[in-house]
């Protein structure tokens, strides 16, 4: 299940293609019994976020905060919540030549990638789609293969 919450209004269409992809990408990780929060921020929340809980600055494009620890043999119901920030996940689409959705959708299955366990190492300006290599990355390529997949033909 996904609960997804507004705090920034999302264009028209948005929240279903984003439920359809963050969908299929819970299925591909094996959690479609699981459940996530998506919020939808602007750049001042996520930004405050961000020095709140990691001590940075600066706004970002998504936010992940799980419920348990990786390895842990009991896996709650709710896995955790996804932040993203519409604002700067519109300029990324623009300068990537995509729609918001798509860059949302790309966003979100990120977060849960992180959600389920998996990490990455920093990779400063580069966003994962556009050719971040190495092992580390393969699982959220195969995330973002998953949900991309399930996106509306023209998002």
């Amino acid at each position: 299940m996904i609960d997804l919450i507004a705090r920034k209004t999302p264009p028209p269409g948005l929240r279903p293609a984003l439920r359809a992809s963050l969908e299929a990408a819970m299925v591909h990780f094996g959690v479609q019994e699981r459940e996530v929060t998506v919020v939808l921020v602007g750049d001042r929340t996520i930004r405050a976020l961000k020095k709140e809980h990691w001590g940075e600055d600066a706004a970002t494009d998504v936010l992940s905060f799980p419920t348990w620890e990786p390895g842990d043999p009991f896996v709650p119901p709710h896995l955790g919540d996804i932040i993203v920030s519409l604002d700067t996940a519109a300029r990324q689409a623009q300068a990537r030549g995509h729609s918001l959705t798509h860059e949302v959708a790309l966003l979100a299955s990120h977060g849960l990638a992180h959600l389920v366990g998996h990490d990455h190492p920093h990779a400063e300006g580069l966003g994962f789609e556009e050719g971040a290599t190495g092992e580390e990355w393969e699982v959220f390529h195969a995330a973002w293969a998953a949900a991309r997949a399930a996106l509306p033909t023209g998002t």
